[in-house]
């Protein structure tokens, strides 16, 4: 069951890696054909800033939720190193793990609800505005993922995949 469940987690991880990159890519290529277009006049990019904006958002917190699988995403560790090795440690760690998935619940779930009531579209290309939204909820769930990880490794730090380290 573990050497499954790290298979499984190791192929999301690949998979949104490479949605990220793409994303990256896709940026990339977006500016340099701007900048061509508005140095050249050649042809109007007029919808430039809706799929720049979509992209951008899904870059951002699928980034985010991988940072957040490395452990690799901001943290001030003033607390934490002072505490190393003493008995409040797994306290400061399990309330560090504990309001990490708050703020991943909300995330997921008031994100899910601004998506769920987002009837509007992009004026240009007439996209529904939800699929920029919809990063919100999604990157929510999979950080919700990971900081349950979190909190488990806290009470169980031997046990369990240590998914980060894939």
């Amino acid at each position: 069951m573990k050497t499954v469940f790290l298979k499984l987690e190791f192929t999301l991880a690949v998979l949104l890696k490479v949605f990220a990159v793409a994303c990256l890519v896709a940026l990339t290529l977006l500016l340099a054909l701007n900048i061509v277009s508005r140095a050249s006049g050649l042809f109007s990019m007029n919808w430039f800033d809706e799929v720049v904006a979509t992209v951008f958002a899904w870059l951002v917190f699928i980034g985010a939720s991988l940072l957040w699988r490395e452990r690799d995403h901001f943290a001030i560790s003033l607390l934490s190193d002072a505490l190393a090795g003493k008995p409040l440690a797994k306290v400061q760690q399990l309330l560090v793990s504990l309001l990490g998935l708050l703020f991943a619940g909300v995330l997921m779930v008031y994100g899910g609800m601004f998506v769920s009531r987002t009837t509007a579209t992009t004026p240009v290309l007439e996209l529904p505005q939800a699929w920029v939204y919809a990063s919100l909820p999604v990157a929510g769930a999979l950080m919700t993922l990971y900081a349950l990880r979190d909190v488990w490794r806290v009470f169980y730090p031997k046990q369990g995949p240590d998914i980060a380290s894939t």
